[in-house]
């Protein structure tokens, strides 16, 4: 894939994560300066008060309300991440991006306002240890979690973009701790040269669009009049990508797992060894009208058609209307000769017999399972509550409860940044 862009991600491991007065790293150890954190959230008049706290994996600790989360990351020289955001708009995915691996700023919040209707942010949990603590990829990292209170004069449309900007300053911030320290590990983001004799892969990038708190950034920007378009995995290593899916609890996508988005690591990986990674396109979900659908639908595949693809991964976010959207775009790349595997989750009931689908086409024979919404979870007793003593629902967030996997934090999303799957039986 000839490209201009040519990317540099280096790591710095980190292994504790602790509070103190300053913010530094030393011997694989992060201490996030509380102070200096506060200072920088509520530098925002629209956020009343921040609670600086930190959640480890294995400790008996459960995470509520959790909105966004963020890997720290900052660029090394020129450039910025989270283009839009934190900086204008130029395009990034060149150069030199430093990361803090094993760690996420992760955003708990309410909303100042009541929310009516479908598009509202819903009850989100990370439990960090025992046997629930499978069910979200955040038990495996150790967070900063920032709990934000809203300025109560202000509305939710606000306030989301308040708390989500927060988020990725104190995100970058903490990766700003890191620079200068040799990285542990480095990789370059350079698809430049191709095997004539290896398949040619695309992966198809499907983001959600459906509205407020239900919305994936490009470039600081919703998504709804997008048209399904080429972007450079770099980019999406430096935050062009951003999310604001507050709806979908358990599939979401959040910002964490697009900037570590195991199908772009793994292609990255097998580039030159047993495929060409070709190229990524992204494309809305959830549109409104069936012409809308076919056309962003056939658009996506004549893309991969001008890539001379082979192949394609085709990864969705959201249910319902979105994966009408989805399997239309697997039937057309399909009919255009190039084989495509569906990553989906399910909705199979809580009894696991239901259709597990919402719509499905002939030509979707290769889907691969991340796990089903609609499983009821026991949620013990814990310790320790982060963000809230009640659920959004007034249940004490303490425990014991039952608990629908739609509301584990990213436990079903369709990245597969998780553990489940389904299994035929």
């Amino acid at each position: 894939m000839k490209h201009p862009i040519g990317l540099q991600v280096h790591t710095v491991e980190i292994g504790e994560v602790r509070l103190g007065p300053a913010t530094g790293i030393a011997g694989g150890v992060l201490t996030v300066g509380t102070s200096q954190v506060a200072d920088l959230v509520l530098s925002d008049p629209r956020i009343a008060a921040v609670q600086v706290e930190v959640a480890q994996p294995g400790e008996d600790a459960r995470i509520v309300h959790c909105l966004d989360a963020v890997e720290p990351r900052t660029k090394v020289g020129d450039g910025v991440v989270f283009p839009g955001f934190l900086g204008g708009m130029a395009t990034v995915g060149s150069g030199h991006t430093l990361r803090l691996a094993g760690v996420s700023v992760l955003v708990s919040s309410r909303y100042p306002k009541p929310f009516s209707g479908l598009l509202q942010a819903r009850e989100a949990v990370v439990d960090m240890s025992g046997p629930t603590s499978v069910y979200s990829p955040f038990s495996r990292v150790r967070n900063v979690v920032l709990v934000l209170t809203p300025n109560p004069d202000i509305e939710n449309d606000d306030y989301d973009d308040a708390a989500r900007r927060a988020g990725l300053r104190v995100a970058e911030f903490l990766a700003r701790a890191a620079v200068g320290i040799p990285p542990d590990d480095t990789v370059t983001f350079d698809f430049s040269t191709r095997d004539p004799g290896l398949p040619n892969v695309v992966y198809f990038y499907q983001l959600q669009g459906q509205g407020r708190m239900a919305d994936t950034f490009l470039y600081g920007r919703d998504i709804h009049n997008l048209v399904p378009t080429l972007i450079h995995p770099g980019e999406v290593m430096d935050g062009a990508i951003v999310c604001g899916v507050y709806v979908y609890s358990c599939y979401k996508n959040a910002t964490y797992l697009h900037q570590n988005n195991p199908i772009i690591w793994e292609l990255r990986a097998r580039h030159g060894r047993d495929l060409n990674f070709v190229g990524i396109i992204i494309k809305r979900g959830h549109n409104y009208t069936q012409d809308d659908k076919e056309r962003s639908s056939r658009w996506a595949a004549k893309l991969a058609g001008m890539l001379e693809a082979d192949g394609a991964v085709l990864t969705a976010e959201g249910g319902g209307n979105s994966a009408i959207d989805m399997m239309l775009a697997c039937q057309y790349l399909e009919q255009a000769g190039i084989e495509t595997v569906v990553v989906s989750s399910e909705a199979a009931g809580a009894d696991g017999y239901s259709c597990p689908l919402f719509y499905s086409v002939p030509e979707a024979d290769a889907i691969v399972s991340v796990g089903s919404e609609d499983e009821i979870v026991p949620m013990p007793v814990v310790s320790r509550v982060i963000g809230d003593a009640v659920l959004l629902d007034g249940t004490p967030a303490a425990g014991p409860f039952d608990l629908k996997m739609y509301y584990h934090y990213c436990g079903t999303n369709q990245l597969g940044a998780n553990v489940l799957m389904g299994r035929a039986f």
